[in-house]
């Protein structure tokens, strides 16, 4: 189960690859996307100030697997942020979209608006697909906000991998939730590292970079 949920991007990032069902138009599955990008930019905005506890808001979780699940998630985006930082500010935006490529970090956009981004429904849960995504976000709506489901998100990553009708119990998305959490949060941990050896100036060149970004995605392997 530990491979079963890749490494993702950042929770408001972290979904499995959207299914061919999606529907085109915003409004048919009656979401108000206003409201949805709204609570998406405060979400945003807590993780630009560093602030974990405001960004935990807009996310749903149940039981503390979940939410160490989403913490992890978040401490990643932060040192996901920082290495973008340091490796623009040192080596230059050229180098950040090669070490985005090589961590498979989507660099993608919202597009030319609601036309092409996809929703879609299922029960209480709205899945978001924006234009250049290669993923969907699943969420829902509680307390007044729109929130990115963590059940979900590790719901649709065991059908991605495993196919649609793979077979699960709650509890094995608990389980699922705190392996997947210590996998993000030491992969968090390389990033931050390297942030600091590019901001301290051990890795300066191209070739330093491309090497620490291999130990960074592989440490079993650069290690051995």
């Amino acid at each position: 189960m530990r491979r079963a949920l890749p490494v993702l991007s950042v929770l408001l990032a972290l979904a499995a690859p959207a299914r061919a069902d999606t529907t085109p138009a915003p409004l048919s599955a009656g979401v108000d996307l206003k409201l949805l990008d709204r609570d998406d930019a405060a979400a945003e905005a807590a993780i630009g100030a560093g602030d974990v506890e405001a960004a935990l808001k807009y996310f749903d979780y149940f039981g503390h697997e979940q939410e160490d699940f989403c913490r992890a998630t978040l401490e990643y985006r932060l040192a996901r942020r920082k290495l973008e930082d340091a490796i623009r500010t040192s080596l230059g935006n050229r180098a950040w979209g090669r070490t985005a490529r090589a961590l498979g970090i989507p660099r993608h956009g919202r597009g030319g608006g609601d036309a092409d981004r996809s929703v879609r429904r299922e029960a209480g849960v709205v899945y978001v697909k924006n234009s250049g995504a290669g993923n969907e976000v699943p969420y829902v709506y509680e307390d007044s906000r729109w929130k990115v489901s963590a059940r979900d998100v590790l719901v649709v990553a065991l059908r991605a991998r495993f196919g649609p009708s793979v077979k699960f119990e709650e509890a094995d998305l608990y389980v699922l939730a705190g392996k997947t959490a210590r996998v993000v949060r030491a992969r968090a941990g390389r990033l931050s590292a390297l942030a600091e050896d590019v901001r301290s100036k051990r890795v300066v060149t191209a070739d330093q970079l491309d090497a620490a970004v291999w130990q960074a995605r592989s440490p079993a392997v650069a290690t051995e």
